[in-house]
């Protein structure tokens, strides 16, 4: 996009943003994990601006990490994706969600580094919600339920339906999902 295209929109947009910039700027720790994995990747005014103008999922994140009764009277200014739902306790820092439509997010905790697309559930199920480990990454229409525990640095495929617990530094697959590769680190 022309750079003068892009300031003019941008800063039409920040009109809308005054209360969310203010909260960013009151709230930045909390949310600077996350814009380091959109956009431009700084923790920036301008990287925070973009980021909620052209990343719905991301204005989910913001809201979730700025709690229920501080977004609630802002989230009409900028709407959040609203099929893209979380309910958990926690998400660690650096979570980055890509496309997420259809997604509920389910879980007793999330750890640091999440990476998940679009038609993902994590659920309730036999023994309740699952803990999500540290540096996971999930990929699209995969579903996750039951009080399970997904390790550390692992990535479950496209499609997977998981069920039982995942070991650390592994790749996950199918349905039921199998470990298909250890990952050496």
């Amino acid at each position: 996009m022309n750079p003068v295209t892009q300031m003019i929109l941008l800063s039409a947009s920040t009109l809308r943003m005054l209360p969310h910039i203010a909260i960013f700027l009151v709230k930045r720790r909390t949310i600077a994990d996350d814009l380091l994995k959109v956009q431009d990747g700084k923790a920036t005014v301008l990287n925070f601006i973009k980021a909620c103008t052209r990343e719905r999922t991301f204005r989910n994140l913001f809201y979730y990490r700025i709690g229920e009764y501080l977004s609630a009277p802002i989230r009409w200014l900028l709407p959040p994706e609203r099929t893209l739902n979380i309910w958990c306790p926690s998400i660690g820092p650096g979570a980055h969600f890509e496309h997420n439509y259809a997604t509920y997010l389910n879980a007793e905790s999330i750890g640091k580094d999440f990476y998940c697309l679009q038609l993902v559930t994590l659920g309730n199920g036999k023994g309740g919600r699952p803990t999500i480990g540290d540096h996971v990454s999930i990929y699209t229409g995969a579903i996750i339920y039951g009080g399970i525990r997904i390790g550390n640095n692992v990535k479950i495929a496209a499609g997977s339906v998981v069920f039982n617990d995942i070991p650390d530094n592994c790749i996950v697959a199918g349905n039921p999902a199998k470990v298909i590769k250890t990952l050496s680190l």
